[in-house]
């Protein structure tokens, strides 16, 4: 169970933005908060200050088997309330086992760790998945710990609070006693004034589910009298609530021996799923993750990405359906180079559709003939060794490895298997400077 995200819930309010914690120690109830992305930058310090990072933390706790025991004589689980503050807790009585019971309040102590990150809100595009000003998603660069754990978990809450609540919704008047006494009455939200209306106006104009009659024209005593009234599709659900709570299962494996520990990895992987963009929202299409990466000479690449046997079966895309592959294939050489940084020193055409001949002199990242056709057909440890040409049979994990980079240059690489008219097109470049430098 994760008690302590509803915990969190109400001593970290993110109402404002987005929350980021980790489960380093495949402990549930060691959730670490990484960041908080917010539209109001003046409660960055409240965040900061309000995280168990560096405050003292409790959870309630209830009896071993409690809610599988109430879920296996099939009782109502959207029924049970599980309390998030000490006074609440040690006030519950739950019946368990043929006895009335208190749930325990358990302390569990500050993670004894920097605060989160906390950083206003970057602006995106509506309905296009985040999307910023330079068409590229938003996102955020993680360091990733030291911990290592087979079964680690990243949690992302997405809070969202209108207007129309004062305060932000962190007002604490703001509460349950304002909702509706029936179905279809108004809330005691008042709505109208932050308007310049009059609280109990005429004009139907309340914070309630549905509005049918709201008065947006009157002509009566010019003429006519007729009044026009308006219906407003008008979700009071959708007001001050977690829109969104992802929990994400990963592995950190130990930094390799050989790996110096002051050297910094970059990880390339693939986000998206199978589909065309109808098919996968409010998921993505395919895309290397990041699909411009920039690192410098003596930096690692570490690429990897999972697949997987189980999309939609009549999602659009290459090979057999329901399936997630993905490859990586130099593109074919540019026939019209550009002028630029680095240009002089560029692989692979950005426009062109189609790879370039793998050979023993081909130069991806200075990478070996050998590891290039992994890239390319999955021929390493863990492939099937079938059919290759839409790569059906090769295994849904690839990786490849932190593979150092030695020379300076960009490379520019696609997925060919992924590259169906109905699909956006699947392509990265990755861009190694000299140590010290930036990338222009």
């Amino acid at each position: 169970m994760f008690l302590d995200i509803a915990m969190l819930a109400e001593h970290y309010d993110t109402r404002f933005g987005l929350l980021i914690s980790i489960s380093p120690n495949c402990n549930v109830y060691t959730l670490q908060d990484i960041v908080v992305f917010t539209n109001d930058p003046k409660r960055c310090e409240w965040y900061k200050a309000e995280s168990q990072n560096v405050k003292n933390k409790g959870y309630c706790k209830y009896p071993d088997n409690y809610l599988q025991f109430k879920y296996e004589k099939d009782e109502n689980l959207n029924n049970i309330w599980l309390m998030n503050n000490r006074e609440a807790c040690e006030a519950q009585e739950i019946a368990h086992g043929g006895e009335l019971l208190h749930p325990e309040w358990v302390e569990e102590g500050a993670w004894d760790m920097p605060p989160p990150d906390c950083l206003p809100s970057a602006w995106s595009r509506d309905n296009h998945h985040g999307n910023t000003y330079d068409g590229f998603m938003n996102s955020y660069n993680w360091t990733v710990p030291d911990t290592a754990h087979d079964n680690c978990v990243l949690r992302l809450r997405y809070n969202i609070t209108s207007g129309e609540m004062s305060d932000g919704g962190f007002d604490p008047e703001i509460n349950a006693s304002l909702n509706a006494e029936e179905n279809n009455a108004p809330t005691g939200i008042d709505v109208a004034t932050i308007h310049g209306l009059e609280k109990d106006n005429d004009r139907g104009y309340q914070f309630r589910q549905n509005p049918q009659n709201v008065k947006v024209f009157n002509i009566q005593g010019q003429g006519s009298n007729v009044a026009l009234d308006l219906a407003l599709a008008l979700n009071t659900n959708q007001y001050g609530r977690t829109f969104e709570d992802r929990t994400h299962v990963f592995e950190i494996r130990e930094r390799p021996e050989s790996i110096p520990a002051d050297a910094k990895i970059h990880n390339l992987n693939v986000r998206g799923k199978r589909g065309n963009i109808v098919q996968t929202y409010p998921g993505v299409e395919y895309d290397y993750q990041p699909n411009r990466l920039e690192a410098e000479v003596g930096d690692y690449v570490h690429i990897q990405w999972t697949g997987a046997n189980s999309n939609p079966q009549n999602n659009a895309g290459q090979g057999r359906a329901g399936t997630d592959r993905n490859n990586i294939a130099l593109l074919r050489e540019i026939t019209y180079p550009k002028e630029g940084a680095w240009e002089d020193e560029a692989h692979g055409c950005f426009a062109c559709n189609y790879p370039g001949l793998i050979s023993n002199t081909t130069n991806l990242l200075g990478l070996s003939w050998e590891e290039q056709m992994m890239l390319a057909y999955h021929t390493n440890k863990g492939s099937f060794y079938g059919d290759v040409e839409e790569l059906d049979d090769t295994a849904t994990y690839f990786d490849l490895g932190p593979k150092r980079m030695t020379q300076a240059g960009i490379w520019r690489f696609m997925c060919t298997r992924n590259n169906n008219f109905t699909n956006r097109s699947q392509k990265g470049e990755i861009r190694v400077v000299p140590s010290g430098e930036t990338a222009a």
